[in-house]
């Protein structure tokens, strides 16, 4: 899992800066940002052994704020946003539910491995 892990974090990193380059917004790096603390809880994770369940944990309650920060500021504001905002925020959630779907059914797996 801290494989796919870092896969997710390199796109929303890239989704961060790719938003940032056109207009200089700094919320456009927002997917960047939680980008960086994924892929820096999926190194920690390949890094060592005996914490990887621990930083997985930690990883998913990124991409469970990942999902909800987007999706809430879509359902108040989607209306008044700018296409970029809208696509960034859509793009972030879209990559965040889909890591953290992954994510649950690794951990539903390796319990029921036991």
């Amino acid at each position: 899992m801290p494989k796919i892990t870092v896969v997710f974090a390199l796109l929303l990193i890239a989704l961060g800066i790719g938003g940032f380059l056109p207009n200089s917004s700094y919320t456009a790096l927002l997917p960047a940002y939680a980008g960086a603390v994924l892929l820096a809880l999926a190194l920690l994770a390949l890094a060592f052994e005996g914490a990887r369940k621990h930083l997985m944990h930690g990883a998913a309650v990124v991409a469970l704020l990942g999902t909800l920060a987007p999706a809430t500021t879509l359902l108040i504001r989607a209306a008044q946003m700018s296409p970029l905002a809208l696509t960034i925020n859509l793009g972030m959630f879209v990559l965040c539910v889909t890591l953290l779907g992954l994510q649950i059914r690794s951990f539903i797996a390796a319990r029921r491995s036991q």
